[in-house]
């Protein structure tokens, strides 16, 4: 090597060891301001804001570069960036026009990407200085600056002096955020629990209130009870003693009937609110005459008015129609209720009831009623709370003047159902006007004459007996429908089974055809399709009117009968009254009535399919039912009690082999054959279990068929029990 290389090579040396030695010290002064930033640190914790950090960010990069311009911008929520701090801040819109630039030839996006700080030359001979403010999973923003002349004014220690910066300056701002939202949700949710301690208490408040009103509730039923109860056992009592006079007897027994009466009032009440309650309470449609309900409804409590002293007035506007549709039952209930009510809080006066037309439409009416009196009246912050459950204008009224406070509940329950409302007008010691109104359908008067000729009982018009064909595969079924049709003179041919139904059908005449559903062989849908199909191929034009007789008592189970080709469905247990009312309807009116008065509770025309409703107080043996259908023969109880139990017993033992075999279908049509016999037979309880047994099964749910059938057995006992112990001997076998 000569000389000249050796001083070149010496002076290199030289240079590299200066300018190492320079950035060493620029490195290590940078190091020693980052570790000495607690004036930035503290910055930082003071700021309180997204612009604060980046106003503490900017002060801090003054202390390390010789920026002339800076500026931040925040990342927005649809990814854009917005330019929030500028520093200088007149020096905004220039900063923002750089950006721009850089923005549109790509440089910005490229930037976003990167680590490090990307420098970019101006025309002036500055340089921009672009690099993302992110952490490792967000990117919060973009730093901007200009520095005087060219990149290299930038070495390495400092551009990673600068990302130190920005990397705390993007986790400030991420704490920031999280301390904002999490402030946020803290005070929502100090908000939610202030909102819900409120509710609460409301709840609270409420729960105490319902608490106590079901307290006075059942206080006041117990009281109510008691003394009826009190009059039946003391007068009873008195009565065993004997002794007494013919005068006094009968004066002891028609105090224990109105005694028996008063309690039956309360005991019907709890049940009508109970079925309400429970969804199990439908309303009638039937025509009636509206004129006639009134006086026929008001003539039974004017003996009661008369009593006190008090006028009963009442008027029908002319425009409301003489004949309506709807369940004149439940209409008779509300009127009852309220003008009993009037009555028992009216000592001196006149109570009046006022009828009227709100609206009028194509095919029904919307009646409103006024029932008013000259009673004690009711304070005005009572007014609405009369009609909640459990509740009185004023407890002290119970004591005086009697009543469980469910009336007007059941009133306001009954005039829902009726598309109505209910409402009272009154003043303390002046009186009260009760309004309600009720929707209703337009009937006319042929039908009412119609229903009412149905309705009628005379065994004046006897008429030419029907032939009757009866497929019913229960031998007890048979029975009972032997004893309602053949006093009326009614020729009945029986078949036990859907094949010999059919059979029978094709080798006789007969007006009428009653077809259980559920047979062996060939069941009544089947047996119906196929004399259908019969009477097609026989040219026949007249088709012989077929009646379901069964159990199932849904409105689908209708529709299943009507497709089948039969003319209309009566649900068990059959009813007299409805058995001959349907072979009026389809037989021209040629039966021989029935010398038995329908009661209120009988449905008057055809049954249309509904389902039928079981009693809350369910009997284990309701003789009054049996009876009805005997047509009144007591001594004809024995024997059809001693059928049904031969009926019965078989099935019961299918049961128990449908069970062991898990057999769902088997235990469904046994429960089914078991409800329709329970049923005739007036085994309430009986039939109810069955019932329950039956729809499970339906279900494929097998899983409390033990249970069931236990109570069954047991029910079966407690009906056999019940029917000696009225004194009738049965040899069940």
């Amino acid at each position: 090597m000569t000389e000249q290389d050796m001083t070149r090579s010496a002076e290199f040396l030289e240079e590299r060891v200066s300018y190492l030695e320079e950035s060493n010290q620029r490195f290590m002064s940078i190091l020693e301001m980052l570790a000495s930033s607690s004036e930035f640190q503290g910055d930082l914790s003071r700021a309180k804001d997204q612009a604060g950090i980046f106003k503490a960010t900017a002060n801090q990069l003054r202390r390390l570069f010789p920026f002339q311009t800076m500026g931040f911008l925040d990342s927005q929520s649809d990814g854009s960036f917005e330019l929030v701090v500028a520093d200088p801040t007149d020096t905004h819109d220039t900063l923002q026009t750089l950006i721009d630039a850089r923005m549109m030839d790509g440089t910005f996006a490229w930037a976003l990407n990167r680590n490090q700080a990307v420098l970019v030359p101006t025309d002036k001979g500055e340089t921009l200085v672009l690099q993302v403010v992110a952490t490792q999973s967000c990117v919060r923003g973009m730093f901007a600056g200009m520095l005087p002349g060219h990149s290299a004014t930038l070495d390495a220690p400092s551009l990673n002096a600068l990302s130190i910066v920005l990397y705390t300056c993007a986790y400030a701002l991420e704490s920031t955020i999280l301390y904002g939202m999490l402030h946020d949700h803290a005070q929502h949710l100090e908000e939610r629990v202030l909102l819900r301690t409120r509710d609460l208490e409301e709840a609270r408040r409420q729960a105490e209130a319902a608490s106590l009103a079901k307290s006075d509730f059942l206080a006041n039923m117990s009281h109510e009870i008691r003394t009826p109860m009190n009059g039946v056992m003391g007068m009873t009592e008195l009565l065993l003693q004997g002794g007494l006079t013919p005068q006094k007897e009968n004066l002891y027994l028609h105090a224990i009937k109105d005694s028996a009466d008063s309690l039956m009032l309360i005991i019907n009440d709890i049940l009508d609110f109970s079925k309400i309650e429970a969804g199990k309470f439908t309303l009638e449609k039937i025509p009636f005459g509206l004129r006639d309900l009134l006086e026929r409804c008001l003539s039974m409590l004017r003996i009661k008015t008369e009593e006190k002293g008090l006028k009963l007035l009442h008027q029908v506007d002319p425009a409301v129609p003489a004949c309506l549709i709807g369940d004149q039952g439940r209409l008779r209930q509300v009127l009852i209720n309220l003008v009993g009510n009037a009555i028992k809080f009216c000592q001196e006066g006149q109570i009046s009831v006022d009828v009227g037309l709100a609206s009028r439409e194509e095919d029904e009416i919307v009646l409103h009623v006024r029932v008013s009196d000259t009673g004690i009246g009711i304070a005005e912050e009572a007014c609405q709370r009369i009609f909640n459950q459990f509740e009185q204008a004023d407890s002290s009224t119970t004591r005086k003047f009697g009543g469980t406070g469910l009336g007007l509940a059941i009133c306001k329950k009954l005039v829902e159902l009726m598309d109505g409302k209910i409402w009272v007008e009154s003043r303390l010691g002046v009186g009260s006007c009760f309004h309600f109104t009720a929707r209703l359908l337009l009937g006319n008067e042929e039908l009412l004459l119609a229903d009412q000729e149905m309705g009628t009982v005379s065994g004046q018009h006897q008429q030419t007996p029907l032939t009757i064909l009866l497929a019913d595969d229960v031998e007890i079924n048979r029975a009972l429908a032997q004893a309602i049709l053949e006093p009326q003179g009614h020729r009945l041919t029986f078949a036990v089974d859907g094949l010999k139904a059919l059979e029978a059908f094709k080798s006789n005449q007969f007006d009428i055809v009653l077809m259980d559903i559920q047979m062996p062989e060939m069941d009544g849908l089947q047996a119906t399709r196929a004399i259908r199909e019969y009477e097609r191929s026989m040219g026949r034009t007249a088709p012989v009117p077929v009646i379901a007789m069964t159990a199932f008592a849904g409105s689908e189970d209708r529709q299943i009968c009507i497709d089948a080709g039969m003319n209309d469905y009566l649900t068990k247990p059959i009813k007299p009254a409805q058995l001959l009312l349907i072979l009026s309807k389809f037989c021209n009116n040629r039966t021989v009535a029935q010398q038995i008065e329908p009661g209120p509770d009988e449905v008057k025309t055809a049954p249309q399919a509904a389902p039928q409703e079981q009693d809350d107080a369910v009997a284990v043996f309701a003789q009054h039912e049996l009876l009805e259908r005997l047509g009144g023969r007591a001594e004809m109880i024995p024997r059809f009690v001693a059928l049904f139990c031969k009926g019965v017993l078989p099935q019961l033992e299918g049961l128990i082999s449908a069970l062991a075999e898990e057999d769902a279908d088997g235990v469904r049509r046994h429960a089914h054959a078991i409800k329709g016999s329970a049923g005739n037979i007036a085994a309430q309880r009986m039939q109810q279990t069955a019932a329950m047994m039956e729809k499970a099964a339906k279900e494929g749910d097998l899983s409390q068929a033990p249970q069931s059938l236990a109570a069954l057995q047991l029910e079966y006992k407690a009906f056999i029990d019940a029917v000696g112990t009225l004194g009738f001997f049965v040899e069940t076998g």
